[in-house]
């Protein structure tokens, strides 16, 4: 004999849009399924659900439970465990937003430094330098590179020389920038402001390899 099922623990579990934890409790895995692959309809399913969840309590109680069978009692239980579940899937957001951009550059999934430069190669293979060299390795290599393609000390180079010095310059500036110190008075919305920056870059490889496949 089922327990017969509360509202008050169906709404709670309802509260997380992500998860159709209300469907499983009440025992409909199809609808669980579609609502979790279909992002429960882009939220109007979920939305459906709050006005509905009376109906799918009473249906289940008076065809699957005796009139006389006690109440579920896992509402306890729920009360300590659905906070602890939002803070987790608060702090995973958080964390795949502050990494993934870190990360897709690491795996070179995503040049960042080289969109950030606007340049035509990553700005450390521009100047020949590692990824870990020191500010003064990469102002080093920037002076060898400029005296080599420098327009005065090669006559009749032309647009080479400037679109190559022009090229050294942006790379050696972005290399600057990322091994700079932290300025002290450096504030959050500073941060994200970086940070979004980075996710903008993403953003624009994905319009890019769309627009070459529709090609």
């Amino acid at each position: 004999m089922q327990q017969q099922k509360r509202l008050l623990t169906s709404y709670l579990l309802w509260l997380n849009p992500v998860f159709p934890a209300h469907h499983l409790y009440m025992d409909r895995l199809a609808h669980a399924l579609i609502a979790f692959w279909t992002l429960n309809f882009l939220g109007v399913g979920w939305i459906l659900d709050g006005f509905l969840m009376r109906f799918y309590v009473r249906g289940f109680n008076s065809q699957r439970c005796s009139p006389d069978a006690p109440y579920d009692d896992s509402r306890k239980k729920l009360l300590c465990r659905l906070p602890l579940c939002f803070v987790g899937l608060l702090l995973l957001g958080l964390t795949t937003i502050v990494y993934i951009p870190t990360i897709l550059h690491r795996f070179q999934v995503v040049d960042i430094d080289r969109i950030a430069a606007q340049t035509q190669v990553n700005p450390y293979e521009l100047l020949e330098i590692s990824q870990s060299a020191s500010l003064q390795e990469a102002k080093a290599a920037y002076r060898s590179k400029s005296l080599q393609w420098h327009p005065d000390r090669n006559p009749g180079c032309g647009k080479e020389c400037d679109d190559k010095m022009s090229e050294i310059t942006k790379a050696y500036d972005l290399i600057k920038k990322r091994r700079a110190p932290a300025p002290p008075d450096r504030t959050w919305e500073g941060w994200l402001q970086d940070l979004a920056q980075d996710w903008k870059h993403i953003f624009e490889v994905i319009g890019q390899n769309k627009g070459k496949k529709d090609e």
